[in-house]
């Protein structure tokens, strides 16, 4: 009858060290896989940096007798580094002669190892400023085929900081026992957060807003609109309405310099010239108040002979016309309605 491989659920979750312990005993008696009890043993160790419960050095029994007696392969030789403290100094000399030859090669061999197992050890430098009766860790993680998938730990140790966690769980993709079906878990690490009652940290970037701005004139129309909002432009006089339009007349010329249109500009630079010199513009003209229109009727009599001589011997040349902007429209409009 074939032995059960431990899985991912009980290496990580079994609460009682002893239990797990005897299961890994078990398999390791019934089997004598070296790749398998290996890894297994490294993912309890990876636990055991991981979480506030004491899972240290597991196994001591078996680590001994695979450090010692087993025969060497390339998992056991991967993976060394991490059982360097469950031997004395002089031992692990020994060890290493038997598993690499020498210690050039042993250097060489397991430099990235050495640096993971010195991330399960430097760790625990967080300042804790909040006390929750438990913290979770929730990573995600990319599988063989690059799907992303869900891992939660449980009694997870807050006293490490987010780059001590993101360290460690990175040790976890050298790992190659974890399948859901024929496909590798743990491939790639992405990304975790770290929750009590709330989240502590997380590694998660905020949504991206979206990268287009809002245009110019958008903006400017906005910034009018805060202007103009609680004014009541029945009250202004006509040199203030004036001022207002010049103001706007100014703004649209700016505008057309943006956008690099030489006529438009022409156009608004001229009519803002009119403007200072004092003569009025078509568009000034057309909001004369209502008291500037009766001294207009009393010297009608004299005004619509001249206009009508004009008329008789030569046509008036036409104006050209501008479209006027949203802005203008709307205090045309109100001003016909004063």
């Amino acid at each position: 009858m074939e032995t059960k491989q431990l899985t991912r659920r009980q290496i990580f979750t079994m609460k009682n060290r002893k239990n797990l312990e005897k299961k890994v005993y078990k398999f390791w008696e019934e089997t004598k896989n070296t790749d398998l009890v290996v890894e297994y043993i490294v993912a309890i160790i990876l636990r055991n940096a991981l979480i506030v419960s004491d899972f240290s050095l597991p196994c001591p029994e078996i680590v001994r007798e695979l450090l010692f007696q087993a025969q060497p392969n390339d998992t056991l030789r991967k993976f060394c580094p991490f059982f360097k403290d469950y031997v004395e100094e002089h031992e692990w000399l020994s060890i290493i002669n038997r598993l690499f030859k020498n210690e050039t090669k042993y250097y060489k061999a397991t430099k990235k190892m050495r640096l993971y197992e010195g991330y399960l050890k430097d760790r625990g430098h967080a300042v804790i400023t909040d006390q929750y009766d438990s913290y979770t860790l929730t990573s995600i993680f990319e599988d063989a085929n690059g799907k992303k998938h869900t891992w939660n730990l449980r009694d997870a140790d807050p006293s490490n900081t987010l780059e001590e966690t993101k360290r460690i769980l990175r040790v976890l993709t050298t790992l190659t026992i974890f399948h859901k079906g024929d496909v590798r878990q743990f491939v790639k690490f992405m990304e975790c957060d770290f929750k009590g009652t709330t989240t502590i940290y997380s590694t998660k970037q905020p949504k991206e807003q979206s990268a287009q701005k809002l245009t110019t004139e958008t903006t400017k129309a906005t910034v009018e609109n805060s202007m103009l909002e609680g004014f009541d432009l029945s009250m202004l006089t006509k040199e203030e309405l004036i001022a207002l339009i010049k103001e706007i007349f100014e703004e649209a010329e700016e505008q057309m310099i943006e956008k690099g249109d030489p006529t438009l500009n022409d156009e608004v630079s001229q009519s803002i010239e009119e403007g200072t010199n004092g003569q009025e513009t078509s568009l000034i003209s057309r909001i004369t108040p209502e008291n500037d229109a009766q001294s207009l009727s009393n010297d009608a009599e004299e005004s619509v002979p001249v206009l009508a001589d004009y008329d008789e011997e030569k046509p008036p040349e036409k104006i050209s016309k501008r479209r006027y902007t949203k802005k203008e429209r709307e205090l045309l409009k109100r001003f016909k309605l004063r």
